[in-house]
């Protein structure tokens, strides 16, 4: 669930649903509405298209610029700004172009989106009553309803009074669907909590549960988790709260619910960590907070050493006290006194110890908590700078002004991001990895620090080229090698924090029922392919109808560390996926490419953290690593197939 996914399904509703649709955009629309909810971008882009196509026919152009509309919000939701800044510059050109002025409330209706997905609430309230301003001149019930929803969604966390108003003003016509009526019910079930009018929550959740319980098919479940967290505060069952809390996948609204549960518990220690929590997602590019932060690390961290560095010495007294008692009591069995007395000093230093020992457990308790905490907080630049790496990877791409400049700080605000935060991280995993040699942690400190210093280099550069005086053929060669500074801090990074959080020992429920051959094609499909000169293909021999249990997004991560050994190893031609069933009945699928077969002596070495193949190979060494884990905790095996002899071929097996 996103944080603002209850306003896209309900533009698309109140645009669509309202308006009498055939059959054939009534399929559209659930195709649309599922995609958006599971984040298939694919399904979503391609629905959209063929909706907008087909509106564009029967110039039906309300419907064509809501649902143009609705693909900004979607894109909002899934943190792709940039992307979003240029269909609402698109969708201003295109009214322009078409001149229709009467709908140019929709883009300030979606720059109001976008400024309250950045985080800037106050100006996104602002566009949104400018288009309400335009609305009012041509008198669009319909559009109305949309921007009052969009108001109250915006204000519900920072000034709950004004949303609930902004809701008391939809238009009462539009709210005769269960959908629609059940989706505004939510939000003012929310809104009414956080206020503390419990009388008007109990009022709003029998409506709201009403519709849920009496007309399921009809009913809009974008806040239903929000909305069991308050009811179930509410009823003083705040286990159950928790446990809903655990199922949205928004870090800061999870956060900042948990928080307030915790509160009302008076587990005030806990609130506090939580709340410790929400304020740094939200304020994440705050660089001097997270100054502070790290400062408070490297304290724990020296006060750990020293702890240690007691301990250490406290265990060599030890031995040599118990060694001295030895000898005494042998030699000097008449000074019974002085012995008892020594063990009594004996006794006091072993109490100190399981004191010291229990001071070091709750430092690296809190170490820990820190290093995952913060390895949460790196998914939102990874994510920003993984975004930019495949936008520059297009040869085609070009960008206005305007854009270069925004883009341009994004990519430096998130990889000084990325500096900020990933130094614990890495000395996290070091410390925690006492296997490793000097060469190894060395490799592993400079995969990540070298292109990351290269992107916020050449980043900072040309955003600060506001005169172009940058040659334009050295801008072309800057923006490769950001790509690929960007694609390998961003891999490494994702690849450091998937090895650290998987444990071999802990098996994974295999709790999705997915086609096989649909999973493995949806994957390879949504793979960035960085070596334009590599064509994907996909091959099966098992009927579309076979269905298998996995989880899905660990299988989906472990073809992705396969196929970027392709794309990264592969000498060229064909990079090819296949689906086969086995003579035990289990099931296999296969990537192979082009290029020098690996010797036999040297397949299972592949399979160990950090291995180099070769010069070119500037990882840091853990996708194959990464990959035998993910399989082992599916219960299926990874291999590299040594009796292949065209290039090379990995094979995971096992499949049930």
């Amino acid at each position: 669930m996103k944080r603002y996914l209850l306003s896209l399904l309900l533009l698309l509703s109140i645009a669509v649903l309202h308006s009498q649709p055939t059959e054939q955009e009534k399929a559209l629309v659930i195709r649309i509405q599922q995609a958006q909810i599971e984040g298939d971008d694919e399904t979503f882009y391609k629905a959209e298209q063929e909706f907008m196509d087909l509106l564009e026919q029967n110039n039906d152009w309300t419907r064509y610029y809501n649902i143009w509309m609705n693909k900004v919000v979607y894109l909002v939701n899934q943190k792709h700004f940039y992307r979003a800044f240029t269909e609402i510059h698109l969708i201003t050109e295109d009214i322009n172009q078409r001149q229709k002025p009467e709908f140019l409330y929709i883009p300030n209706m979606a720059l109001g989106q976008y400024y309250v997905g950045r985080g800037n609430a106050e100006a996104g309230e602002q566009y949104f009553l400018k288009a309400l301003e335009q609305i009012d001149t041509i008198n669009n019930p319909l559009a109305t309803f949309n921007t009052y929803l969009f108001l109250a969604q915006s204000l519900s966390f920072t000034k709950p009074s004004q949303a609930m108003a902004y809701l008391d003003r939809l238009p009462s016509q539009l709210l005769a669907s269960p959908m629609m009526k059940s989706g505004v019910l939510g939000y003012r079930c929310i809104i009414a909590y956080k206020q503390n009018d419990l009388a008007s929550f109990d009022r709003y959740y029998e409506q709201y549960d009403s519709i849920r319980t009496n007309i399921p098919e009809q009913f809009n479940a974008a806040n239903l988790l929000q909305v069991m967290i308050c009811y179930y505060q509410r009823q003083g069952n705040y286990h159950q709260a928790l446990a809903w809390c655990d199922s949205i996948d928004v870090p800061l609204v999870a956060a900042e619910l948990r928080a307030k549960i915790y509160e009302q518990q008076g587990e005030w220690k806990k609130a506090y960590y939580e709340t410790l929590l929400k304020d740094s997602l939200d304020h994440v590019g705050d660089t001097e907070t997270l100054e502070e932060d790290l400062e408070e690390l490297a304290h724990s961290i020296d006060l750990l050493q020293a702890e240690q560095d007691k301990v250490k010495l406290r265990r060599q007294q030890l031995l040599t006290v118990c060694v001295m008692s030895f000898i005494i009591i042998v030699l000097l069995i008449v000074i019974i006194y002085y012995r008892q007395k020594k063990n009594r000093r004996l006794h006091q230093q072993n109490e100190q110890l399981q004191e010291a020992r229990k001071h070091l457990q709750e430092a690296l308790a809190f170490s820990t908590a820190f290093v995952r905490t913060t390895q949460e907080q790196l998914k939102s630049p990874v994510n920003v700078l993984r975004g930019y790496a495949r936008i520059f990877n297009n040869p085609n791409f070009s960008l206005t002004d305007e854009q270069r400049s925004q883009a341009f700080d994004n990519i430096y605000d998130s990889a000084k991001n990325v500096e900020t935060l990933i130094e614990p991280v890495l000395k996290s995993f070091v410390t925690e990895n006492n296997s490793l040699g000097n060469e190894q942690k060395l490799h592993c400190l400079e995969a990540i620090r070298s292109p990351l210093n290269t992107l916020i280099g050449m980043s900072k550069l040309i955003a600060d080229d506001k005169e172009h005086l940058i040659a334009e053929t050295d801008y072309m060669q800057m923006c490769d090698e950001i790509s690929k500074s960007a694609h390998q801090v961003a891999s490494a990074t994702h690849e450091l924090i998937l090895f650290s959080a998987n444990d071999e020992s802990n098996p994974l429920d295999k709790t999705d029922n997915v086609s096989l051959n649909e999973e493995a094609l949806s994957t390879l499909k949504g793979y960035d392919l960085r070596n334009r000169e590599l064509d994907l293909q996909f091959k099966t021999t098992v009927d579309n109808s076979v269905v298998v249990a996995t989880r899905h997004l660990a299988l989906q991560e472990l073809l992705f560390c396969l196929l970027a050994n392709a794309d990264k190893f592969a000498t060229g031609g064909e990079v090819l996926m296949c689906c086969q069933q086995e003579p035990d009945s289990s099931y296999s699928i296969t990537i192979s490419y082009e290029g020098a077969p690996i010797a036999a002596a040297d397949a299972e070495h592949l399979f160990e953290p950090f291995v180099q193949r070769s010069e070119k190979d500037f990882g840091i060494g853990l996708g194959l690593a990464l990959a035998r884990k993910l399989a082992t905790r599916l219960a299926y095996n990874v291999d590299l197939d040594t009796s292949y002899q065209q290039g090379v071929r990995f094979v995971v097996s096992n499949i049930r």
